[in-house]
Formats: C-alpha cells, structure tokens, sequence
C-alpha cells in the first residue's frame, strides 16, 4: 500500500509540473500574440510536449486560458500583499494599489487575458467566472484602503458604494488607453490619483 500510495504521489507531482510547464507556456505565446489567436499546438510547441498531451491535462484551449488567467493573478495578489505589508499609510497603499492595477505595457499578459473575459462575460464561462473573482479581490483590498484612511482621519467620509464601482471604472478605462498605447503608464497612474485625491482628501490639502 505504501509502494501504491508513493506511485500515485509521483504521478500527482508529474501532472502538477505538467499543468505548471503548461501554464508557462501559455503565458509566453499570450505575451506575444493576441489571444483570439492563439491555438493550443502554439501552446504545446513552446512547452515541448504535443498537443495530445496538454489536452491530457487541460480539456480545451478555454481551460488552458482560465488557469493561466488565474495563475497570473495569484502571483499579483501575493505582490499587492507584500507591498501592502511595506507601506503603513492609506494613501501610499492607495499609489501601490494603483500602479499594480494598470497593465505594465501594451504586452501585459494579465489585462490581455482580462480583456478576453471580458469579451466572454455574456456566455458565463471559466474565464468570466475567474474574472468575477479576481475583481472581487482586487476591490476587497480597494475597499479596506479606503475604510483605513477613513478611520485614519487621512481620507474623509465617503459613500464607498459610489466611490468604489466607478473608481474601479476609471482605472479600467486607463487600462485599455495603456493596452492599445493611447497613454503612457506613468501619466495613467497620475490621472487616477489625481480624480482619488479630489475625491477622497478633504479640502485643503
């Protein structure tokens, strides 16, 4: 039985590696191409293993995408958190929060994928369900900002039910300006903080 149960966690720890190499290699060719266009033997190619194979662990091109959207971003909420725990004051997490929002480049394999949700969002599969999750935690800690500079005295009252959806809306909105190279991301990120300092510091300062 012990023999049986390390074959199987063997077995468990090649398909774990496999997902992971998977995964990679999505994220690779989704840097390089639009996603519409991607095909899972582009995938396959570039994690060395056939088609037949990465279909073996992902069912569809669909599930390789979702996975890879969901990998992605666990890694930016473990940053967000790291870099939440370096900055004790609400208004310079506000500044990390946002920087880490808006796509780096027009390359950024994360907004490339939240694009595509979006594109999928009135189907309600994987990947906008993913979507609906990720934005969940992404205003999560959006919203325990905006309650900690309140309770700070840092920021003033303000209705977060209002607040939170369309500053949401705004950095979105940047976002694809950054994506399709309308607006640089330093000048994106000034825009936001400048409508968050109008909308959340009190008057004066």
């Amino acid at each position: 039985m012990a023999e049986q149960g390390g074959r199987g966690n063997r077995t468990q720890e090649r398909g774990r590696q496999a997902r992971r190499k998977v995964v990679e290699a999505a994220l690779s060719v989704i840097a390089e191409r639009p996603v519409a266009e991607i095909q899972v033997q582009q995938i396959a190619e570039r994690a060395g293993m056939s088609p037949a194979r990465v279909l073996y662990y992902f069912s569809s091109k669909d599930q390789i995408l979702a996975e890879t959207f969901r990998w992605s971003e666990r890694q930016l909420a473990e940053r967000r958190a790291q870099e939440f725990a370096k900055v004790a004051d609400p208004e310079g997490r506000l500044e990390r929060f946002v920087w880490l929002y808006l796509p780096t480049d027009r390359h950024d394999v994360s907004w490339k994928l939240w694009l595509e949700a979006w594109l999928r969002a009135v189907s309600n599969d994987d990947m906008s369900r993913t979507a609906d999750a990720i934005d969940s935690a992404w205003m999560q800690d959006l919203a325990e900002i905006v309650r900690d500079g309140v309770a700070d005295g840092m920021f003033r009252p303000v209705d977060a039910a209002a607040f939170l959806p369309s500053f949401n809306a705004l950095l979105d909105g940047l976002a694809v300006h950054v994506l399709i190279g309308r607006v640089d991301r330093k000048a994106a990120v000034r825009t936001a903080l400048e409508h968050a300092t109008r909308e959340l510091l009190p008057p004066g300062i």
